[in-house]
């Protein structure tokens, strides 16, 4: 298994792509710690995996004023439409606005609702379901239904997600988002236990069977606990739909602990390769960018 490539904060990648005057829309995904930014050219074939460009940048919520419009220019995109996922509050959903307005577009801020491509939402509320987890969940059904051979069953997916916050989700193989988990993100762990102890500190160590010192420890315990929470739910999902299920992985924390992930999966008996994907969420926009419609709520 390997980490999702991923471009260096506050940087484009355009893997040799000529971007100059490029229309399309801007896909915008805002997470509680930073937003990024993926890119759809209007007319794109829809033959590819998942109907956007390698195209993306990364930025702190605090850089997205005096970066976003610079990093447009100097990558030749004129967006004419903009589709966000915002899960970082008002202001944010504002700036970002106001921003695209000085050069006429407009966003359409994406929420949850009850269908969408394919997906039906089971959550007790639909509506109460964060953004990011809905278009996470699109974007990973329709990449496989890009993919797959008419008429093959469709798996059950477990989406982890590792960001700021750890988010793991089930569809079953007819795509309906079945639940999840939410639980602190790895950093967010570190810092609970630094703040909340007078002798453990952010710990920097390593990831061990049986560490023997505190940075170790604490770095072994939060891997475990978020691999812990992956298992339990791929675990739920085999028993519950008697299927094997794919786990799809995602996130900027993923690298550091997929390797804890993998040894309990395959204690678990799971035979199938982690599907790890770049941003679900843009994916998700993407993709609903391509068909043409509106959310229905």
């Amino acid at each position: 298994m390997s980490a999702p490539s991923r471009p260096p904060e506050g940087r484009a990648t355009s893997h040799g792509e000529n971007v100059a005057q490029r229309a399309g829309t801007l896909l915008i995904d805002a997470g509680n710690t930073r937003v990024k930014f993926g890119w759809r050219d209007d007319g794109a074939a829809s033959g590819q995996a998942v109907p956007r460009t390698p195209l993306q940048v990364a930025f702190r919520h605090e850089e997205v004023p005096e970066a976003l419009l610079p990093w447009l220019d100097e990558a030749g995109l004129r967006p004419r439409a903009a589709m966000g996922s915002n899960v970082a509050g008002d202001d944010s959903e504002r700036t970002i606005a106001a921003l695209l307005a000085r050069n006429g577009c407009a966003v359409d801020w994406i929420r949850a609702g009850r269908r969408l491509l394919g997906v039906t939402n089971g959550y007790r509320h639909p509506e109460r379901l964060g953004a990011d987890r809905w278009l996470s969940l699109v974007g990973i059904w329709n990449r496989w239904r890009r993919q797959a051979a008419p008429g093959t069953p469709a798996p059950v997916h477990v989406l982890a997600h590792f960001g700021t916050a750890t988010t793991v989700d089930t569809l079953d193989g007819a795509g309906r988002f079945v639940g999840g988990l939410i639980l602190p993100g790895r950093d967010l762990m570190r810092q609970s236990l630094a703040a909340g102890t007078a002798g453990l500190p952010r710990a920097n160590g390593q990831v061990a069977p049986f560490p023997d010192n505190t940075g170790d420890a604490i770095m072994s315990g939060v891997a475990a606990a978020q691999a812990g929470a992956v298992a339990r739910q791929w675990l739920a999902a085999r028993e519950r739909f008697r299927q094997e299920p794919l786990l799809v992985a995602s996130g900027g924390a993923w690298a550091a602990i997929a390797g804890e992930v993998a040894h309990l999966m395959r204690a678990a008996g799971s035979t199938r390769q982690v599907l790890v994907v770049d941003n679900p969420v843009l994916d998700g926009l993407a993709c609903l960018a391509e068909s043409g419609l509106a959310p229905s709520p």
